[in-house]
């Protein structure tokens, strides 16, 4: 199936029960439904919202928290909860802490934008006026950290171990040892160590030091975003009301995940309600932010194993989305678009289930997809597809991880329950890349080796 190829993009450690919630506020306490839920009947687009979100979560593709203003007025904010098969930890409020995971990476370019309003820094710095010594440092700005223009890889190299523990120092010294993939400021490519390396020179401005701090001092205590924190910073109230994250088992089972990995890390661990973000949100300025902006909005998405969190402002039209969820089964691209439309004003119809049919494809045209395909984005990520028993079977590691069905020559599927698709896209030199939905996330996949060119 295609959900188990992608199990390398997952770099969680194996999922674990949840704690016991506790009667008096501890650790993972949840309630469903919450005080405070807000739903503006008389607003056709909050009740196009909410009803496309009830859909949704009956269809089990939804569980967490949305917040919905526009024109300056809050629409809708409510918690939507899936039926929980007895995971009473699932169960989220609107005054839920959830992970924010690379929603870190807007605060620190906002954080940017301020620093250099102060004059402190310049987005054309070279790091190593910041970091000296650091390789190729004289080559990449800030603005390459900023943009994923750096050529550091997405990841840390995966034979080490522990990153959980290493301080932003100890993180340097480890993002220096990895070699470009590409010289700086030549092409983009998503790097997650290059924002590593984005949260230690902001941190450098703070009283302690670290980038956490920096928010604290300059973003959380200021507009009062009370509930939200750093996840590894002295305060920990954060864990009263938790949204432990969950995923789908192989098996169809709900997972829960109750620890950070020890491949994780320290620096950007944020967590913050739907209020507070909103709070972030309503502080943003086309004059003094459009640096931020595309496409006349600021946005940004972050999600991992079991979580997922996104945030957007727009500017015309006017308004604000955030949606957290702790259940990462959920159609991300899809929702945003959607409720995009919805604020805009705009039509859809209600979600429905899906049932897919696979058709008959003739041996010789799968025959053109076998190869060897590389996710880039995804963490180089790599797939083999082969023809066995005319079907295309997919490998990970030389492990069979389940068959393709066609539903036409190029689009196929894993589930006939899931719109997620597989699609091969034939590329000017006459060879075919993939394009891969996963959690609502579309990502490409170039061709390394193997495979018949078109016809």
């Amino acid at each position: 199936m295609i959900r188990n190829t992608l199990i390398a993009l997952l770099t969680l450690a194996s999922g674990l029960s949840c704690p016991v919630q506790s009667q008096a506020g501890g650790l993972g306490q949840s309630q469903a439904g919450g005080k405070g839920s807000v739903l503006v009947a008389t607003d056709p687009r909050a009740v196009l919202a909410d009803n496309y979100l009830e859909k949704l979560t009956a269809l089990h593709q939804f569980n967490g928290v949305v917040l919905l203003r526009a024109e300056g007025e809050l629409l809708l904010r409510k918690a939507y909860n899936m039926p929980s098969k007895g995971l009473a930890h699932l169960a989220v409020t609107p005054e839920s802490r959830f992970d924010l995971r690379s929603v870190a990476k807007l605060f620190a370019k906002a954080a940017v934008l301020q620093l250099e309003a102060g004059g402190q820094l310049k987005r054309s710095d070279t790091i190593g006026s910041h970091l000296p010594g650091f390789p190729n440092g004289g080559e990449i700005t800030i603005r390459h950290l900023m943009d994923h223009s750096s050529g550091l890889p997405r990841e840390f190299n995966d034979s080490l171990t522990n990153l959980l523990d290493k301080t932003p120092r100890e993180l340097v010294a480890l993002a220096a040892l990895e070699p470009l993939e590409f010289k700086p400021g030549t092409r983009e490519q998503y790097s997650n160590v290059g924002y590593q390396l984005l949260y230690r020179i902001i941190g450098k401005y703070s009283g302690d030091e670290t980038f956490s701090a920096y928010l604290q001092e300059h973003f959380f205590s200021p507009l009062g975003m009370e509930a939200s924190g750093s996840n590894f910073g002295p305060d920990t109230t954060y864990l009263s009301n938790y949204a432990y994250g969950h995923y789908e088992d192989r098996d169809g089972s709900l997972r829960c995940e109750d620890r950070f990995p020890p491949d994780d890390l320290q620096q950007g661990n944020l967590h913050a309600t739907v209020d507070d973000l909103d709070r972030f949100l309503s502080w943003l300025a086309p004059g003094k932010h459009a640096g931020l902006a595309a496409e006349n909005r600021i946005s940004h998405a972050g999600g991992t194993r079991g979580k997922r969190a996104y945030v957007e402002r727009s500017f015309e039209p006017d308004y604000q989305l955030v949606f957290l969820a702790n259940y990462d089964g959920i159609p991300f691209e899809q929702l945003v678009t959607d409720l995009r439309l919805i604020l805009a004003g705009g039509e859809l119809p209600l979600p429905e289930r899906v049932e897919r049919k696979a058709v008959a494809v003739a041996p010789e045209i799968l025959s053109r997809y076998e190869g060897t395909y590389d996710f880039v984005e995804a963490g180089h990520l790599i797939l083999d597809l082969k023809l066995e028993q005319d079907s295309l079977r997919v490998y990970q590691k030389g492990q069979y991880n389940g068959v393709l069905y066609p539903e036409s020559e190029r689009v196929f599927f894993g589930d006939p329950n899931s719109a997620e698709s597989l699609e091969f896209v034939p590329d000017p030199d006459g060879r075919y890349f993939i394009l891969m939905d996963f959690q609502g996330v579309r990502w490409k996949g170039i061709r390394i080796s193997g495979g018949a060119e078109t016809e």
